[in-house]
């Protein structure tokens, strides 16, 4: 059966029909996954049943692995696969809890960003626990003239040391040597997507305030573009079913997790992580 790629938003994200449920597909049905993945930068796979080494193997397919840091969640059979949500095992968490809350695109923070994710919704709450994508692409070409032309060359400082305790709240602290990993990074505010050509906004939450600015004019521009592309008019909300997998696009996406009743209801999402590229300026 041929695969088809029916629209979700408009021409962003789009719901992939006929795939096999553990994603064992041919080069062809791979080269067409990908071409839909650039041009929409969100696909949505309904009805999966694959293994922790049939995920792997699919998304190796597109790209290098990243393994994530610290590895407390990732599987011991499969480094590969980091686990999110709040199942717990023997009253030991089996995944970090509170992940992926507000706008952001993974890896942001380092020198070289993931180039994508691929989260398999393993167990999922019967409301909420929500997942919000939004199209950097549109929120970028939406942008007033003069604010393109204000951060056009610029770059924003990312930082790990500045955002992370506000980001990550539950999370333990970052050793001083784990920050002396995570130095404070530069990124262009308007990217190109090293695949397709595409240009986008490129701002999320470890942005901090941007280069060659004044801290508090950078700071207050951040701010503004941060809340800008969070707008409906560019965000697809995807609700979960047990067995969706959700394939986006870090170079010109963000996305952000929303909260669930945690004390009554069970979530528990295994994601794979591409390798990435250093961000090229538009």
């Amino acid at each position: 059966m041929a695969l088809e790629f029916r629209p979700l938003h408009g021409a962003f994200a789009a719901e992939v029909i006929g795939a096999s449920a553990d994603l064992r597909v041919d080069d062809a049905a791979l080269r067409d996954i990908e071409a839909a993945w650039f041009r929409y930068g969100v696909l949505v796979f309904r009805d999966l049943d694959m293994t922790p080494a049939e995920h792997v193997a699919f998304t190796r397919r597109l790209g290098p692995l990243h393994i994530m840091v610290p590895s407390e969640f990732n599987l011991p059979d499969f480094p590969e696969v980091w686990v999110v949500g709040n199942a717990e095992e023997n009253g030991k968490p089996l995944g970090l809890r509170g992940a992926g809350m507000g706008f952001h695109t993974d890896g942001e923070d380092k020198i070289v960003p993931n180039a994508g994710s691929f989260l398999y919704a393993k167990i999922v709450p019967p409301e909420g626990g929500d997942t919000l994508f939004a199209d950097m692409r549109a929120a970028y070409a939406a942008l007033p003239d003069d604010v393109k032309r204000k951060i056009a060359g610029h770059r924003a400082r990312f930082s790990r040391a500045d955002m992370h305790a506000i980001n990550y709240p539950d999370m333990r602290p970052y050793t001083p040597e784990e920050l002396a990993a995570r130095p404070d990074v530069y990124h262009p505010l308007v990217r190109r997507h090293d695949k397709s050509g595409g240009v986008s906004l490129y701002i999320g939450r470890w942005a901090c305030d941007i280069e060659g600015m004044p801290k508090d004019e950078g700071r207050a521009l951040v701010a503004w573009l941060q809340e800008f592309a969070r707008q409906n008019r560019f965000v697809y909300r995807h609700r979960w079913r047990d067995g969706d997998a959700v394939l986006w696009d870090n170079r010109c996406t963000q996305h952000c997790a929303t909260p669930f009743d945690e004390a009554r209801c069970t979530r528990l999402m295994h994601r794979t992580t591409l390798e990435g590229e250093v961000p090229i300026m538009a």
